[in-house]
């Protein structure tokens, strides 16, 4: 399957019945691995462009979804093609409907928004199994006892949700030790599960302006929402660049 690579990034053109195809590959897997899936939008492209270790971890995920219609946008101006966005809401709905047995755990958020998210979900959705719960807030030094209480959960997928790069290099450097079987960095979506912050309108999803909605709430995102304008910028050059040298292989 030929992927999009975009500013150094591979996406593959999956659906999210590909992503979850992909997921249950990684559940069936019993060798001691925390497989990494992770659903990059444009601002974590942008920041792995200024961290070195952000972006190995992003070479070596095991999955990687367009979480943004930017991540669209710029597989099409740079001749590629990705079917759909695939938002880590939308994998966390699908996941729950699909795979509730899965066994998961809640990692993420300030203490007592996992716990919240947990109670809500099971009132919802009584057959999503979630073995434990923990807050985003811990130390590195508590970290290995973090690991230990996921691992001691027997949970198969790890909700990370500590925002970008911290959930997703937490995974990565804890691969071999959390027990878990997939882990998937999501940011704020425990916020969400617990009905603490609200989705954007659809209106706003079906424009692929959620950012903006999520900036109109919370104005201090407005120094990483920046990034946007750095994206779209590097995509035109990096695809002005690509049209060059097409032009210049057509003339020879």
């Amino acid at each position: 399957m030929r992927g999009t690579v975009i500013l150094g990034v591979e996406f593959y053109p999956l659906t999210l019945k590909g992503a979850l195809n992909a997921i249950d590959w990684m559940l069936e897997r019993d060798d001691g691995i925390t497989r990494l899936v992770i659903t990059a939008n444009p601002i974590m492209l942008c920041q792995a462009l200024r961290d070195p270790e952000f972006r190995a971890v992003l070479d070596d995920a095991d999955l990687i979804t367009p979480d943004g219609q930017g991540i669209l946008w710029a597989a099409k101006k740079l001749g590629g093609f990705l079917p759909e966005r695939l938002t880590g809401v939308d994998l966390v709905h699908a996941l729950f409907q699909n795979r509730p047995d899965a066994g998961y755990f809640f990692l993420g958020g300030k203490p007592g928004i996992a716990e919240d998210a947990a109670e809500r979900v099971r009132r919802e959705n009584p057959a999503v199994k979630i073995l434990g719960t923990h807050h985003g807030y811990f130390r590195r030094e508590e970290e290995e006892r973090v690991v230990s209480e996921v691992k001691g959960s027997g949970a198969r997928i790890l909700f990370a949700c500590m925002g970008s790069p911290v959930q997703e290099k937490f995974i990565s450097r804890n691969s071999r030790t959390l027990g878990a079987r997939v882990g998937i960095g999501l940011g704020g979506v425990l916020d969400v599960l617990a009905g603490k912050v609200p989705r954007a309108p659809e209106r706003f999803q079906r424009m692929g302006l959620e950012w903006l909605y999520r900036l109109i709430r919370e104005p201090r995102r407005l120094p990483k929402d920046l990034l946007l304008l750095e994206f779209v910028l590097r995509v035109l050059r990096a695809s002005k660049a690509s049209d060059k040298v097409q032009g210049k292989a057509g003339e020879e």
